[in-house]
């Protein structure tokens, strides 16, 4: 698990491979669990995503959209 936090958000990522639909040595799939834990005495909203994606190749994917 990954977790990071920046003015008392935290933001952990769980990437898990899914065997089934991966097909080796070409194509590895994963899936990711995201979860979001306010410490701050705030509220806060999600807007927007970012995800910048790279592969073992080197190769980057982003993808942006509405939180």
């Amino acid at each position: 698990m990954y977790e990071q936090e920046t003015n008392g958000i935290v933001i952990r990522a769980e990437p898990s491979y899914l065997e089934g639909e991966s097909s080796p040595p070409d194509r590895f799939v994963w899936t990711y669990m995201i979860e979001i834990e306010n410490r701050s005495n705030r509220g806060v909203q999600l807007l927007r995503r970012h995800w910048r994606i790279t592969d073992t190749h080197g190769r980057t994917q982003e993808v942006n959209g509405d939180g």
